[in-house]
């Protein structure tokens, strides 16, 4: 059963993605490791979450069709490991973030979101590569070759192993001291079938 989540008085549009939301455990484990990288802003753990699709400035009297569309996808749960870190370059600084193993079952909830913005939404949905992970610092300055050693170092680190039960539309508030992610609806996956 979906769960709407109650955030109050609605503005005029919301800001909003697509996201996988990850367990505490996860997260504080994740978030440990800023003790090994001093002097990065490090992700606030009630941040993190696995991208599966920025939709980015919907109106608000288009968000309830989205939420329609989006309670027909059908999937079943899954398991994912995050393990590993990398860094993507960006033409100045770049991210600092821990990798997802692209299980078949993501990939196939990534394109089925996707169908549903855009088929039954009518959203403009971009096709893109999919590089799926957990954004854990963005970086500012050039990326250095300390950095990039302290990296490869946790190249093949396992932080953790959890089931995906569900997916979340998320609102995206921006805020001085930086953005907010607030859920607005839940969607479920189908349990899989105890095996004897």
């Amino acid at each position: 059963m979906n769960r709407k989540c109650d955030n109050g008085n609605e503005p005029q549009g919301a800001r909003l993605f697509m996201a996988l939301e990850i367990p505490e455990d996860v997260k504080n484990v994740l978030s440990d490791l800023q003790m090994c990288f001093s002097g990065l802003k490090w992700t606030a753990a009630s941040n993190m979450h696995l991208t599966l699709r920025f939709i980015g400035m919907v109106p608000q009297t288009h968000l309830e069709l989205i939420q329609q569309s989006l309670r027909r996808v059908q999937n079943d749960s899954f398991r994912l490991v995050i393990a590993g870190l990398g860094l993507f370059r960006r033409r100045t600084g770049g991210i600092l973030w821990a990798g997802v193993n692209k299980e078949p079952a993501l990939l196939k909830l990534k394109r089925q979101v996707d169908d549903a913005l855009r088929l039954s939404a009518g959203l403009s949905v971009k096709e893109e590569s999919f590089s799926p992970h957990l954004t854990l610092s963005r970086l500012k300055n050039a990326l250095s070759p300390a950095l990039k050693k302290q990296v490869q170092a946790k190249a093949a680190e396992q932080f953790g192993e959890f089931a995906v039960t569900g997916f979340t539309l998320y609102r995206s508030i921006l805020r001085p001291s930086g953005a907010i992610h607030e859920p607005v609806e839940r969607y479920k996956l189908t349990a899989q079938p105890m095996h004897k």
